[in-house]
C-alpha cells in the first residue's frame, strides 16, 4: 500500500536513515517542496528534543530511541484521495503525522505532510482517586 510505504519512507528520515530529499519522489511535483520540507523540519525537531534528552541525562544511550508507529488511520474523502493518520512513539514522546495522499498520473503520491509533536506527561491522579 502507498500510504504505508511513504509513512516507513518518513520514519526512516525522522530516525536519520535517509534524506528527507527521497521523499521529493514519492510527492506530488508541485506540492514536493512542502512535502520534503515538512520531513526536513520533523527531523530537526526530533533531534533536538534527541539531544535535550542526552543533556539532561535521561538517555544515557549514545543509540537514539527510534521512531515506532503506533497505528494507522485511514480515511478516502472522496475516491483517488487518501488521507492518514498515524500516532508516533519516540522514547517518551508522542508525535503525531498526518497526510494525504492523491492518485495522480497512475501513482499514489503525497500531496500534503504535517508532523504535530506533543511531548509525554505521565498521569497526575488527585489524592482521592489514588486511595481507592
Amino acid at each position: 500500500m502507498a500510504v504505508k510505504r511513504f509513512l516507513y519512507a518518513c520514519v526512516e528520515v525522522l530516525n536519520g536513515y535517509r534524506p528527507s530529499a527521497h521523499l521529493r519522489r514519492l510527492s506530488r511535483p508541485f506540492e514536493a517542496a512542502e512535502v520534503v520540507s515538512e520531513g526536513l523540519l520533523g527531523a530537526q525537531r526530533l533531534n533536538a528534543v534527541r539531544k535535550a534528552a542526552l543533556r539532561a541525562g535521561r538517555h544515557p544511550s549514545r543509540k537514539p530511541v527510534p521512531v515506532a508507529i503506533l497505528s494507522l488511520h485511514l480515511c478516502e474523502p472522496r475516491s483517488g484521495v487518501v488521507e492518514a493518520a498515524a500516532p508516533l512513539l519516540i522514547g517518551e514522546h508522542t508525535w503525531a503525522m498526518a497526510l494525504r495522499m492523491e492518485f495522480y498520473q497512475q501513482a499514489w503520491v503525497a500531496t500534503a505532510l504535517r508532523l504535530i509533536q506533543h511531548a509525554y506527561h505521565p498521569p497526575r491522579f488527585p489524592e482521592a482517586l489514588a486511595d481507592h
